[in-house]
C-alpha cells in the first residue's frame, strides 16, 4: 500500500499505519507550523495533537537586550555550579569534571543524565546544579527519564532487518512494526518470527484486518496458505471471505485460481483484494465474475442513541437459536459454542421473534466486523441502525475499533453506516466464481 502524502491523511490513526523518518517528521511538523524538536516518539506526540485539534507550537525566542547573550564565563565548576550558567555540555571538559567526582577514569554519561539536561536546557531552570545531575547518575534523584522505547526500537529493527528469513517481507518496516505490536519483551529473534509469522502478514494485509487477525488469533475459524516462496499468505475465512497479503505473484494467483475457483470445494471462496496484479489477473478469466466492496472507517459515535419500540438484548444461549436469515451468527461463527465465546451482538425482539440483529462477524485483540440482518417484514423501521449502535457503542467499550463494509450495491447497508457514525474509507475489488 503506498503511502499518501501526510496532508491527505485524515487521522492521526491513518498517520500511523505508515512508517515516517524523524527526518520526514521534523519537516511535516516545519511546514505545519509546529514544535519540530525533539526525540521521534516527541514529534509522534506534536503530530497527534494536530489530528486532535491542538497545535503545539515552536518555542518563541524572546528578544533580547544588547549583551544579554554573552554568558558569564565561569572558570572553575563545583558541585553548585548551575546548568545553565556554565552553559553544560557533554564535552570533555564536563566529562572530566565528572570523572573526578565519581574516581571513574572513562566516565560516561547515562541516559538519565542526558535525558535531565535536556529537559533543564528546555525549561531555562537555572536552579538545576552539577551536583543534583550527580544525584541523578547515582540514582538518588529523578528529573527526566529517557524514553528507552526508541532505543529499543531502533534495535528491533536493526536484528530484523539483519535476519535473511525477513527478506520474505517486501515491507520490512511495516512488518517489524507488526511483530514489535507483539511481543514482550521488546528483542527480536527467529524464534518470535517464525511463531508470529501468519500474525505478521494479517496485521500487513491492505485490503482488511481483522477477518486474516480472527483466524491467526484463534477467535474464528479459517485456513492460511503461503505461496512456495513464503512471500505471500491466503487468509480463508470460515464464511467465504478471503484475503492476500504479501508480495503476490502470478504463479500464486494460478494456483489459488486452480484450488479455490475451478476444484469444487466445501465451502464458498470470495477474494476480497485490493492488489492491483491480482485484479488484473483475475479480470480475464471466463469463468469469474468481479464486484466492489465499500469499506468504511469509524468516525464517531452520534450523540444521541436510536429509539426503538421493541425490545433490544444481547445475543444469548436463550435467543441464539431463533435467530435466522442470511448475514446472521452462522454465517461465519462455526459453532453456538464458539460465538457466544467469542462473539457478541444484539437482537430486537417483537415478542419472542427475532426481528433484527447485529453481530460480529469477525472479531481480533483490535477490531470488530459488524454483521447486520433485518427481517423483510421489518425492514425500513430503523431496527439495523438501532442494533448496528448498541454494537458499535459495545465495541468501543472493549477498547476495539468498529469495522464495516459492504457490496457496492447495498443502499441500505451504506445508510446505516453513515447513521452509527462510519465514513467512507476505500474500495475494494470483490472476486468469485460464476
Amino acid at each position: 500500500m503506498e503511502r499518501p502524502e501526510f496532508d491527505s491523511v485524515k487521522s492521526f490513526e491513518e498517520f500511523n499505519k505508515y512508517y515516517w523518518y524523524r527526518e520526514e517528521l521534523i519537516k511535516i511538523c516545519k511546514a505545519h507550523g509546529l514544535k519540530a524538536d525533539g526525540s521521534k516518539i516527541e514529534l509522534y506526540k506534536v503530530i497527534e495533537a494536530y489530528f486532535a485539534g491542538e497545535k503545539i507550537l515552536p518555542q518563541s525566542k524572546k528578544n533580547k537586550k544588547p549583551g544579554a547573550g554573552r554568558k558569564k564565563v565561569v572558570t572553575e565548576l563545583t558541585l553548585d555550579t548551575g546548568l545553565i550558567e556554565c552553559g553544560f555540555t557533554f564535552g570533555p571538559r564536563f566529562r572530566d569534571f565528572f570523572s573526578k567526582q565519581t574516581g571513574e577514569e572513562r566516565f560516561k554519561f547515562n541516559v538519565d543524565m542526558v535525558a535531565t539536561a535536556k529537559a533543564v536546557k528546555e525549561t531555562s531552570d537555572e536552579s538545576f546544579t552539577l551536583g543534583d545531575l550527580l544525584d541523578i547518575y547515582y540514582g538518588k534523584k529523578t528529573y527526566a527519564k529517557y524514553d528507552k522505547s526508541m532505543l529499543q526500537w531502533n534495535k528491533f529493527v536493526h536484528d530484523f532487518c539483519a535476519d535473511e528469513a525477513t527478506l520474505v517481507f517486501n515491507e520490512r518496516l511495516k512488518a517489524a512494526a507488526a511483530l514489535w505490536k507483539i511481543v514482550r519483551p521488546k528483542e527480536y529473534s527467529r524464534e518470535l518470527l517464525e511463531k508470529y509469522k501468519d500474525e505478521i502478514f494479517a496485521r500487513n494485509c491492505t485490503s482488511n484486518v481483522v477477518y486474516p487477525l480472527s483466524i491467526t488469533e484463534g477467535f474464528q475459524d479459517g485456513n492460511v496458505i503461503f505461496s512456495d516462496d513464503s512471500k505471500t499468505a491466503l487468509f480463508w475465512h470460515y464464511c467465504g471471505f478471503a484475503y492476500l497479503s504479501g508480495s503476490v505473484e502470478d504463479s500464486f494467483l494460478e494456483k489459488i485460481y486452480q484450488d479455490y475457483f475451478v476444484k469444487k470445494q466445501d465451502r464458498r471462496f470470495v477474494l476480497i483484494t485490493d492488489n492491483s496484479k491480482a485484479i488484473e489477473f483475475f479480470s480475464d478469466k471466463d469463468d469469474i465474475v468481479t464486484d466492489k466492496r465499500v469499506e468504511y472507517r469509524f468516525a464517531d459515535l452520534p450523540q444521541s442513541v436510536p429509539e426503538c419500540k421493541y425490545k433490544v438484548e444481547p445475543i444469548s444461549a436463550n435467543n441464539y437459536d431463533r435467530i435466522h436469515g442470511n448475514i446472521i451468527p452462522t454465517f461465519s461463527w462455526a459453532s453456538k459454542e464458539q460465538f457466544l465465546k467469542n462473539g457478541f451482538g444484539f437482537v430486537a425482539l417483537d415478542g419472542d421473534k427475532v426481528i433484527a440483529v447485529a453481530f460480529s462477524a469477525a472479531v481480533s485483540s483490535d477490531e470488530v466486523d459488524i454483521g447486520v440482518e433485518t427481517d423483510e417484514n421489518y425492514r425500513n423501521q430503523g431496527l439495523a441502525k438501532v442494533v448496528a449502535d448498541r454494537m458499535c457503542r459495545e465495541i468501543i467499550s472493549q477498547g476495539k475499533k468498529p469495522v464495516w463494509a459492504h457490496a457496492i450495491a447495498n443502499e441500505g447497508s451504506k445508510y446505516t453506516a453513515l447513521g452509527v457514525g462510519f465514513t467512507n474509507d476505500r474500495v475494494n475489488t470483490v472476486i468469485r466464481k460464476k
